[in-house]
């Protein structure tokens, strides 16, 4: 039997290995281990930034945060309704134009994929699949996917906000 002291230990043992990995991945984006000080920082919100950057990339960045707004009421709001399902099409459609727009987004590595690509081909996998356990009835496989791909999406989310990144020079430039 599983009690709320295990699944607490097996939260916190997830979240510990997607920093981990969220550090690692974040090592190997440049620019990004070589923080600003805390002076040169200046809040704002700015969307000239994201205007001035190429078609992919703005739609890349509002389908973001469509599937990052879409997250949270699905965790949230009751399961298996007509609700659930529609705001789940239209999340797992933000996710999947997400995916494909960022393989058209190559300014870390220029000409070729960068390590957050890893997300991409993550997302390919996993969107089909946690449709699949839905439709199969598997609620359990499905939210566990679906959960993941949040947490995925919220992890690439990070690193995009690295400095010199167009999140950075909306929120952070």
């Amino acid at each position: 039997m599983r009690t709320a002291g295990y699944e607490l230990r097996t939260f916190l043992i997830a979240m510990a290995a997607f920093g981990a990995i969220m550090v690692g991945i974040l090592m190997m984006v440049p620019g990004s281990t070589t923080l600003p000080t805390l002076a040169d920082v200046q809040p704002q919100f700015d969307l000239a930034p994201l205007w001035e950057t190429a078609p992919q990339v703005q739609i890349h960045v509002l389908t973001v945060l469509a599937a990052l707004v879409l997250g949270p009421v699905q965790f949230v709001l009751p399961k298996g309704t007509p609700f659930h399902r529609a705001a789940g099409w239209l999340w797992v459609g933000s996710m999947f134009v997400t995916a494909v727009t960022s393989l058209f987004i190559r300014e870390i590595n220029p000409g070729g994929f960068s390590p957050i690509h890893i997300f991409s081909a993550f997302t390919f996998v996993s969107l089909p699949l946690g449709v699949w356990l839905a439709r199969r009835g598997d609620v359990r496989g499905h939210r566990g996917v679906m959960t993941g791909l949040y947490i995925g999406l919220v992890i690439a989310g990070l690193l995009a906000a690295a400095p010199g990144r167009v999140i950075w020079d909306m929120f952070l430039g």
